[in-house]
């Protein structure tokens, strides 16, 4: 996988990040006000969590290939 890849894949790690943070208070002022608080919040905290999770895990690919990168050039 290319460095542009890595890195492309690490920024949408990070607009995932930001749609789940920005998502949940808005989907329980609107969208979902008939639905339990907690069971809602329960379920945007998993998906916060995946999408950090995701970002983590984009962040060690992309220092890897970075080195990696570094590695074969010399």
């Amino acid at each position: 996988m290319g460095s542009r890849a890595r890195r492309m894949r690490t920024i949408g790690a990070w607009i995932l990040l930001a749609a789940s943070v920005i998502g949940w208070p808005l989907s329980a002022l609107t969208v979902a006000k008939d639905e339990p608080q907690f069971v809602l919040g329960l379920s945007w905290l998993a998906i916060t969590l995946t999408c950090v999770d995701l970002l983590t895990s984009s962040q060690v690919h992309e220092e890897q290939g970075e080195q990696q990168d570094g590695t074969s050039k010399r």
